[in-house]
């Protein structure tokens, strides 16, 4: 009477390295959401237990692999959580890379505005950014000019690429 019941269990259509690729795929989605700022992370509505979970991560020295530990937690309990809420995160996380990219086109849009425009455009540029400092923004950008025409590489355009992305985030 020894009989087997293989029948019991069903077998998993999935591989052990599909399973293990899954598995690190969401400890990649925690370290994405540790990376991220609170404001982003409590738009994400994620569960009480995962928000401690990476809460503790923050807190953790980076001793004896205490953050690894941790990061393999963190991966443990976004395998608990449904479909739904997976794919909320992914796209909350997907929406704000997309806001980043434009936002970061239109300072460059900006930036070239100024380069090819005269004063018209740096006084309509500090009309609308009452923070805009116009002596060092005319100095950047007849700098910027200058490097053009010398065939330099740009760093002057780069430095005007921060202050107005500076100008940008204080205004946020």
């Amino acid at each position: 009477m020894n009989e087997k019941f293989e029948g019991d269990k069903a077998p998993d259509p999935n591989s052990k390295s599909q399973r293990k690729r899954e598995v690190e795929a969401l400890q990649e989605l925690g370290a994405e959401l540790i990376g991220l700022p609170d404001s982003i992370v409590a738009r994400c509505e994620l569960p009480q237990r995962l928000l401690d979970a990476i809460n503790e991560y923050k807190a953790l020295p980076n001793k004896h692999g205490a953050q690894r530990r941790q990061l393999q937690f963190i991966g443990k309990v976004m395998r608990e959580l449904d479909e739904d809420t997976l794919a909320r995160i992914h796209g909350e996380l997907h929406q704000n890379v997309t806001l980043a990219k434009r936002r970061f086109q239109q300072l460059e849009q900006q930036r070239d505005a100024l380069l090819t425009g005269g004063k018209d455009a740096l006084g309509a540029y500090v009309a609308q950014h009452s923070g805009a400092d116009i002596q060092v923004l005319n100095q950047l950008i007849r700098q910027a000019r200058k490097e053009q025409e010398q065939q330099k590489p740009p760093a002057a355009a780069r430095k005007l690429f921060q202050m107005l992305r500076e100008i940008s985030e204080s205004e946020d």
